[in-house]
């Protein structure tokens, strides 16, 4: 469970663009950077990726799919609903879905290689 709420804000972090673009390592990331740049989205948007983070943190990866691709609806620009697309669909098994998600975030996200390990998600 501690692994999945990391992975979580790891998904916020990295995809909001906290870390610098060719960190691999968690402490480099700046919170008050991630929390300036999300400051600026909607309150609908934040509330899905909460909803989405809450569902992820609980396994219920279905669910949190759901919360993160409405936020790819609502603000297709904003990389932390992609991350999280992708974060569910690779915890679901679905390898191809994953990778396309994870492409599109990066691609938002230049440079930015934070990955987790396949052997941390359940």
């Amino acid at each position: 469970m501690r692994i999945a709420c990391l992975l979580a804000a790891l998904a916020v972090t990295v995809a909001a663009g906290a870390c610098r673009p060719d960190d691999q390592r968690t402490d480099t990331i700046d919170p008050n950077a991630a929390m300036q740049v999300r400051a600026h989205w909607p309150p609908e948007v934040a509330a899905q990726l909460d909803s989405g983070s809450t569902a992820f943190r609980d396994d219920d990866y279905e669910t949190a799919l759901g919360h993160y691709t409405r936020v790819t609806e609502m603000a297709p620009d904003i990389a932390a609903g992609w991350f999280g697309i992708y974060m569910a669909q690779h915890a679901l098994g679905h390898t191809e879905a994953a990778a396309a998600a994870y492409e599109r975030a990066q691609g938002m996200v230049p440079g930015a290689t934070l990955l987790h390990p396949a052997d941390t998600v359940r």
